[in-house]
């Protein structure tokens, strides 16, 4: 029995240190459930969605759309802005696209099959910061979530130390139970 318990600390202990990871790489469906498309009513639409999310170098950003009804264009502010394509970064056909965020700063996107789709608002800014600086350490037990206003539960990760903390829990019981 004295092994036992012995073990069970140990898994626990190195638990509670491990509770200490964050993760740092979120999906993001840009829109959410409207995916990628010219906003209806909202010209504001995709920045309103953006807006309340924290954005991080890892994440990665998917855009709902179409093959041949929309596209995603990376491009630089300046086109951005006018809604132009004479500074593209990259440009996505195939639907849905998935833009991997590997660098901290601002990235633009644009739909740019037309100038009325980006005019109508089908356009999106964000800003990317450093890949540890959102997490939000770690939490109870090692329960390890990222900040964003999504509520979902694919946006928390219970780690190892989630386990390990409920075993070290259940071991004091056991302990108070049978020792004392």
């Amino acid at each position: 029995m004295a092994k036992l318990q012995l073990c069970l600390i140990l898994f626990a202990t190195i638990g509670c240190f491990l509770s200490g990871l964050q993760v740092r790489a979120m999906t993001h469906i840009v829109g959410g459930s409207y995916g990628w498309r010219l906003p209806s009513a909202n010209i504001s639409f995709y920045q309103d969605w953006a807006r309340p999310r924290n954005f991080t170098a890892g994440d990665k950003l998917v855009f709902l759309f179409t093959t041949g009804l929309h596209n995603v264009v990376e491009v630089k502010k300046e086109d951005y802005d006018e809604c132009t394509q004479k500074h593209v970064i990259k440009t996505y056909t195939n639907g849905p696209a998935i833009f991997e965020l590997t660098k901290p700063g601002d990235h633009f996107f644009i739909c740019g099959l037309s100038n009325q789709f980006c005019n109508g608002g089908q356009k999106l800014s964000i800003r990317v910061m450093n890949g540890d600086t959102s997490s939000d350490g770690g939490g109870l037990f090692g329960i390890i979530t990222k900040s964003s206003s999504s509520s979902s539960s694919a946006d928390s990760i219970y780690s190892l130390g989630m386990l390990s903390g409920l075993l070290l829990a259940l071991m004091m019981i056991i302990n108070i139970i049978f020792f004392i």
